[in-house]
């Protein structure tokens, strides 16, 4: 994965020790060491099945540890059935396992411009900003809940590989091929988000983009009260030009804004110091200053870029190929996926042992 893409405020507590990579037939094999894959293998391991996970490079080096971490219920299309608890089983996963990660669910703003709504005092080029409601949700540290599912996933057995890149998934018998090693599991489970489209070309098409963000330095409490966010109560707008963001347990306040889309291979040699992405940030530092004259000189502590996989109606992925269907796909979450990922491992796990049907809504083709 690109470390060229800057370094976001979560800290890594622990570096995985994970087994040297040796060809095995696991009950289940996962590829990709996000939320969707670590949840996924922590949830059929505590039903006794052996999962494996091999991630291409670390886990959180992805989506999953670039997220601002802010978590709500359902999908990017709203609240369907079948992804109307995902609230609920992120806060089970981390009460059951004790996981330390500042979760917090005391909901998420909607926000537009000029209203009608609750008035924030903030301009964004020339506009002023409403709440229009308070929306289910809340916030949490990412990479945290990642290593603490990844940490629980190996307590119940399961194994997880660092540094193991799949070279090629065979559908049928399943089968995945990576440098120096073959999988052969009973079933695979594609959870690679921005890189499905590359690993399962037959899926429906997923867009691949960096989306990008900045945290200022800490602020102090008079300041977040002008700004009207001392609640600490995460925001995203449901108009454009869109922004976002969430104030850290240092009381630092993450914004984000922008888009740059292309392959998952132009991705990953994308550097944030570069002219275009660069731009992007400088510009939405900028816009941040803009908001409020509290800003206006204010210091930035990190700045950063992650992948995201927009599906074309954003209607995200979770699914058995039709011809595979030993092959199971989830993704493309369009931003919402925080708590829908750590949902969507739990589904996956009752697909696979249970026999359970997954949303139609989430059909791979």
């Amino acid at each position: 994965m690109n470390f060229m893409w800057g370094n976001p405020p979560w800290r890594r507590e622990h570096k995985m020790e994970t087994p040297a990579l040796v060809s095995s037939n696991p009950d289940v094999a996962v590829v990709g060491g996000g939320l969707t894959g670590v949840s996924a293998a922590y949830h059929l391991a505590r039903r006794g099945l052996r999962a494996t996970v091999v991630e291409a490079c670390r886990i959180g080096d992805g989506a999953s540890g670039r997220t601002g971490g802010i978590a709500l219920e359902g999908t990017a299309r709203g609240v369907k059935e079948g992804a109307d608890t995902c609230l609920a089983t992120l806060e089970r996963v981390v009460r059951d396992e004790r996981i330390e990660c500042g979760l917090r669910l005391e909901g998420c703003w909607e926000i537009q411009h000029q209203g009608p709504g609750t008035p924030l005092p903030w301009d964004d080029g020339g506009k002023q900003i409403h709440i229009a409601k308070t929306v289910p949700g809340g916030i949490v540290d990412p990479m945290a809940m990642l290593y603490g599912i990844a940490r629980a996933a190996i307590r119940e057995g399961a194994v997880i590989h660092e540094n193991a890149r799949v070279r090629r998934v065979v559908e049928k018998p399943a089968r995945l091929e990576l440098d120096g090693a073959v999988i052969e599991p009973g079933f695979v489970v594609i959870a690679a988000n921005a890189w499905i489209s590359s690993l399962v070309p037959a899926a429906r098409a997923v867009g691949s983009a960096l989306t990008f963000a900045c945290a200022t330095e800490p602020l102090d409490s008079s300041t977040l009260d002008e700004l009207g966010l001392g609640a600490g109560i995460p925001f995203y707008t449901i108009d454009l030009p869109y922004l976002w963001g969430r104030e850290t347990s240092d009381h630092r306040v993450i914004f984000g804004a922008g888009l740059s889309f292309g392959s998952p291979a132009e991705l990953e040699a994308m550097d944030t110091n570069s002219a275009e992405p660069s731009a992007v940030l400088d510009a939405l530092e900028a816009r941040v200053r803009r908001l409020n004259p509290v800003l206006r000189d204010v210091r930035f502590s990190a700045r950063w870029a992650g992948p995201i996989a927009i599906p074309e109606d954003f209607t995200p992925i979770l699914g058995r190929l039709p011809e595979a269907p030993n092959v199971l796909v989830a993704g493309g979450y369009s931003g919402h996926g925080v708590a829908l990922s750590v949902h969507a491992g739990a589904l996956i796990a009752r697909a696979i042992i249970d026999g359970t049907p997954l949303p139609a809504w989430g059909s791979v083709l």
